[in-house]
């Protein structure tokens, strides 16, 4: 079904189709519009499509062995730092149980937290990160949330 017919009827059947190229639309669809529980075998399914196909695996794997993306350090690198695949992942619908995906959350929360406890966009030659950036900052706190992250202490102190 096209998505211009779905548009003129019910979308929800277009919606709960398998899609290989973007499998966060139909586990979103599940959850957020059908209010199935997470442990449903339907959802169950979707999030192992979201981890096996689509843009998840290609992020998870360009990520470095210590759990960040692009270079060491705060992060903020513009749509490629770890701030950027931590917000995409969350966005995309990846399982914050998996142990990738919480590698590059603890990364960003041991590396981009200011003195100020809000998280940092760099953190130039300075052992404590500056420059915190409300939007960023928000922007974490969401997508740390959606990952598993909010009984963090550093999460509770970055909503503080």
């Amino acid at each position: 079904m096209s998505w211009l017919n779905a548009v003129h009827g019910d979308a929800r059947a277009w919606l709960l189709e398998p899609d290989s190229v973007n499998p966060g639309v139909h586990l979103f669809a599940l959850r957020d519009l059908l209010d199935q529980p997470a442990d449903a075998a339907e959802v169950v399914a979707a999030q192992a499509a979201v981890m096996q196909y689509g843009p998840v695996p290609a992020i998870l794997e360009a990520q470095h062995p210590d759990g960040y993306w692009q270079k060491p350090g705060g992060g903020y690198g513009k749509y490629r730092g770890t701030a950027w695949q931590i917000i995409l992942l969350s966005e995309l619908g990846a399982d914050p149980h998996d142990e990738r995906v919480q590698r590059g959350c603890e990364y960003l929360l041991n590396h981009t937290i200011a003195a100020n406890g809000g998280f940092a966009c760099s953190n130039t030659n300075n052992p404590v990160p500056r420059n915190v950036l409300h939007c960023l900052n928000g922007n974490l706190l969401a997508s740390l949330i959606r990952l598993g992250c909010l009984d963090d202490p550093r999460a509770q102190q970055a909503l503080a």
